[in-house]
Formats: C-alpha cells, sequence, structure tokens
C-alpha cells in the first residue's frame, strides 16, 4: 500500500543548473543531493526533485514536449507569513511574476510566480479567521 503522504514529487526541467539557481538562490531552498542530471531538494517530509527533460525522455524510452506554460497541470504552494513581502523579495530576485497577491474568497492572500521552466509556484498566507455566520461577527 501507499503511505500516507508522497516522499516526493520531481519537476521535469530543461537545464538543471539553472532550475537549481532558481530553487536554491531565489527561494531559499537547500539542495540535499545531486546526481547526473537529478537532483533533490531538502523540504522535509516532502522533497522536491528536479530531472532534466532528456533524462526523464531516456528513462522512459521516449522524447518529452515542454509543457504549454498556459496549461499549467500542478503548483507548489509555499505557505508564507506575508505574501506581499515574499512576493516583492522573489520577483526582486529573479522569479518571474504571474498573479500579483490578493485576497481569496477561502480565507488567504496568495500570490503567484514562476520558475525558469513556467511552473507555478504559490505563496499563500492565511488572513485572520473569519466570521462564519452573522451570530458569530456579532460575538
Amino acid at each position: 500500500m501507499l503511505g500516507d503522504a508522497p516522499d516526493y514529487v520531481i519537476l521535469v526541467v530543461e537545464d538543471l543548473d539553472r532550475a537549481l539557481a532558481f530553487y536554491t538562490e531565489v527561494l531559499g531552498l537547500a539542495l540535499g543531493h545531486r546526481a547526473g542530471a537529478y537532483a533533490q531538494l531538502a523540504t522535509g517530509a516532502t522533497r522536491i526533485g528536479l530531472y532534466e527533460r532528456d533524462a526523464m525522455g531516456a528513462l522512459l524510452g521516449r522524447p518529452l514536449a515542454a509543457p504549454d506554460p498556459d496549461r499549467a497541470g500542478f503548483e507548489l504552494g509555499f505557505l508564507v507569513p506575508d505574501c506581499d513581502a515574499a512576493y516583492a523579495d522573489l520577483v526582486a530576485r529573479g522569479a518571474t511574476p504571474a498573479v500579483e497577491p490578493t485576497d481569496r474568497p477561502w480565507g488567504q492572500r496568495t500570490a503567484y510566480v514562476r520558475d525558469p521552466d513556467g511552473h507555478l509556484v504559490e505563496l499563500a498566507q492565511a488572513l485572520s479567521p473569519r466570521p462564519t455566520s452573522p451570530a458569530s461577527a456579532s460575538a
């Protein structure tokens, strides 16, 4: 059976050096280890791996086309204490802006940047708890 959580997530990237520079220098994540066309970031219980597209294609036995950046299939999400500050800092450090910080109806303030391969990175800040009913609003 599967465990209760994934052990790792692998992002397929064009250029491992470029991706590592983004994830370690711009996002500030620690490199766990690197071997050839693969690198793994030390991100706790669920690690993030980076694998070059050509190497992944060779492993699968067929070439892999780069995904269309306008058809995102997933995002990496990070909880942050201050969405606006985190977004401004990442953009200043070279992240490509995607969506500026915005309050969401589910009680978070979120923003998005893109990595060098176009993968979405979400920054999410919990907003102050909101009343869930008129009665609790007057309490």
